[in-house]
Protein backbone atom coordinates (compact mmCIF):
# COMPACT_ATOMS: atom_id res chain seq x y z
CA UNK A 1 0.00 0.00 0.00
CA UNK A 2 3.16 2.51 0.70
CA UNK A 3 4.69 1.79 -2.75
CA UNK A 4 1.06 2.65 -4.57
CA UNK A 5 0.82 5.48 -2.49
CA UNK A 6 4.53 6.84 -3.55
CA UNK A 7 3.82 5.88 -7.19
CA UNK A 8 0.15 7.83 -7.06
CA UNK A 9 2.40 11.05 -5.57
CA UNK A 10 5.56 10.56 -8.53
CA UNK A 11 2.80 10.66 -11.23
CA UNK A 12 0.39 13.34 -9.81
CA UNK A 13 4.06 15.54 -9.29
CA UNK A 14 4.64 14.32 -13.09
CA UNK A 15 1.32 15.93 -13.96
CA UNK A 16 1.34 19.06 -12.44
CA UNK A 17 5.08 19.72 -13.79
CA UNK A 18 3.54 18.73 -17.50
CA UNK A 19 0.16 20.88 -17.14
CA UNK A 20 2.46 23.80 -15.78
CA UNK A 21 4.80 23.38 -18.58
CA UNK A 22 1.89 23.43 -21.44
CA UNK A 23 0.31 26.26 -19.71
CA UNK A 24 3.71 28.38 -19.45
CA UNK A 25 4.25 27.19 -23.48
CA UNK A 26 0.95 28.25 -24.61
CA UNK A 27 1.53 31.62 -22.65
CA UNK A 28 4.87 32.45 -24.07
CA UNK A 29 3.88 31.31 -27.56
CA UNK A 30 0.87 33.99 -27.44
CA UNK A 31 3.16 36.64 -25.55
CA UNK A 32 5.61 36.15 -28.14
CA UNK A 33 3.97 36.30 -31.43
CA UNK A 34 0.91 38.61 -30.59
CA UNK A 35 2.59 39.94 -27.03
CA UNK A 36 5.33 41.38 -30.22
CA UNK A 37 2.79 42.50 -32.75
CA UNK A 38 3.43 46.20 -32.45
CA UNK A 39 6.81 46.36 -32.60
CA UNK A 40 8.30 47.77 -35.28
CA UNK A 41 11.43 45.51 -35.40
CA UNK A 42 12.41 43.32 -38.33
CA UNK A 43 14.69 40.57 -38.57
CA UNK A 44 16.49 39.92 -42.29
CA UNK A 45 12.83 41.24 -43.53
CA UNK A 46 10.89 39.19 -40.56
CA UNK A 47 8.90 41.28 -38.29
CA UNK A 48 9.93 40.37 -34.69
CA UNK A 49 6.77 39.37 -33.54
CA UNK A 50 7.49 36.22 -36.52
CA UNK A 51 10.85 35.72 -35.89
CA UNK A 52 9.92 35.00 -32.08
CA UNK A 53 6.82 33.01 -32.60
CA UNK A 54 8.52 30.45 -34.64
CA UNK A 55 12.18 29.79 -33.34
CA UNK A 56 11.65 31.44 -30.00
CA UNK A 57 8.77 28.76 -29.51
CA UNK A 58 11.02 26.06 -30.40
CA UNK A 59 13.45 27.37 -28.26
CA UNK A 60 11.09 27.68 -25.13
CA UNK A 61 9.71 24.12 -26.24
CA UNK A 62 13.01 22.41 -26.41
CA UNK A 63 13.81 23.84 -23.18
CA UNK A 64 10.88 22.56 -21.43
CA UNK A 65 11.36 19.33 -22.78
CA UNK A 66 14.59 18.97 -21.03
CA UNK A 67 13.08 19.99 -17.87
CA UNK A 68 10.57 17.41 -18.33
CA UNK A 69 12.92 14.79 -18.91
CA UNK A 70 15.07 15.62 -16.11
CA UNK A 71 12.36 15.62 -13.03
CA UNK A 72 10.58 12.89 -14.66
CA UNK A 73 10.86 9.70 -12.51
CA UNK A 74 10.74 6.20 -13.20
CA UNK A 75 7.61 4.55 -11.64
CA UNK A 76 6.81 1.16 -11.80
CA UNK A 77 3.09 0.86 -13.29
CA UNK A 78 2.93 -2.81 -12.26
CA UNK A 79 2.90 -4.81 -9.20
CA UNK A 80 5.92 -6.90 -10.31
CA UNK A 81 8.09 -3.90 -10.73
CA UNK A 82 10.25 -2.71 -14.08
CA UNK A 83 11.15 -5.82 -16.01
CA UNK A 84 9.09 -9.04 -14.01
CA UNK A 85 8.47 -11.44 -16.97
CA UNK A 86 5.15 -11.11 -17.69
Amino acid sequence: MQDESKAADAIAREARRTAAAGVLFAVLWTALGFGLAEVDVTIAGFPLWAVTSTVGVLIVGAVLAVYLACTAEDVPLDERGEGAAR
